[in-house]
């Protein structure tokens, strides 16, 4: 998620707080503040995400949730401390689908993704895209496709690093089309998009928020809309599966919150509907769109087969392109 994304972001996090309604609470639980844990520094769209729920599940639940950015590994630092937390229900992370990518990328990790974490809920879709640049000379991504296909490796793909969502994207269009691009990896969403802009590589995916004002401007051209369906907030961008015929194409760029495993059901649903309350109304969904997330809230176990679902999908692309992090 991108250093611009941050920026309009923030702008949104100074305006005055949206009302929660207040979610009446049996027993003891909470008693006392609750953490949120956001696995990437500061200013990204996982921070803003995660502040953003810490302060809409405070008001819910009427205890302060407190955010704190532990970043380092992929997110794998900031999970595994939730991982190994007591599963009391007091400790929670906010996490984005690269999580499922890094089990795979990653030649060890420091905690079983299913074993050692239970999802509380889906909430979030980052709306994302792959934009062509001025040195691009394909009108379209179906033209851009069958580049690739007659002459593999021509064109050069920015991304914002190896292993990412959107590096492992573009595999996943190469593998369904039989074409190649060159993956060329940057040092986060904002150098790779400047890149494209600049004319160092032909295109770029990133999401929809860190490219808005550039498609606005006309430095850069919205091809496809990762996602399985259209976005209201990229109205007019069609699917990747429409625009280059390839059914079945379908990578969502979700959020979601997960708690350490274990904690007691009663507890885990408690949770799981005050993240409800805070962003699935109107109040909640505007708040996320002002920041370009959609609300997108799921329960625990759709998320638990959308990692399973993920899984399937990224586990062959990775295994085929030899995408390994140290």
């Amino acid at each position: 998620m991108s250093r611009a994304y941050g920026r309009r972001a923030a702008l949104a996090l100074a305006a005055a707080p949206l009302a929660a309604p207040a979610l009446a609470q049996p027993g003891d639980f909470p008693s006392r503040p609750l953490r949120m844990v956001i696995p990437f520094p500061p200013g990204g769209g996982s921070d803003i995400l995660g502040r953003l729920l810490a302060q809409r599940i405070g008001d819910v639940i009427g205890q302060p949730v407190v955010p704190e950015n532990r970043s380092g590994a992929g997110g794998n630092i900031g999970t595994d401390a939730v991982a190994k937390a007591p599963p009391d229900g007091y400790t929670l992370v906010t996490v984005f689908n690269t999580i499922v990518v890094n089990q795979f990328i990653f030649r060890s990790m420091p905690f079983d993704l299913k074993r050692d974490l239970t999802p509380v809920a889906r909430v979030a879709l980052a709306p994302t895209v792959i934009a062509g640049g001025p040195k691009l000379k394909a009108k379209d991504l179906a033209e851009v496709i069958a580049i690739t296909r007659a002459q593999p490796g021509l064109l050069n793909h920015g991304t914002p690093g190896l292993g990412t969502i959107t590096h492992v994207s573009a595999e996943l269009m190469d593998s369904m089309s039989g074409g190649k691009l060159t993956h060329v990896h940057y040092r986060g969403t904002g150098p790779a998009v400047t890149a494209c802009v600049a004319g160092e590589v032909e295109l770029v995916s990133a999401p929809w928020s860190a490219v808005e004002p550039l498609v606005k401007g006309g430095q850069l051209r919205a091809l496809g809309n990762l996602a399985a369906q259209d976005s209201p907030l990229m109205p007019g961008v069609p699917t990747v599966a429409a625009a280059a015929n390839l059914p079945g194409y379908a990578v969502d760029n979700w959020g979601a919150v997960l708690a350490p495993a274990g904690v007691p059901p009663a507890i885990l649903a408690r949770i799981a509907e005050a993240v409800r309350m805070a962003i699935d109304t109107p109040e909640g969904k505007a708040a996320m769109a002002a920041r370009g997330i959609e609300s997108a809230w799921a329960d625990g176990p759709t998320v638990a087969r959308i990692i399973e679902e993920d899984g399937a999908r990224w586990e062959p692309v990775i295994r085929k392109a030899n995408i390994r992090v140290e």
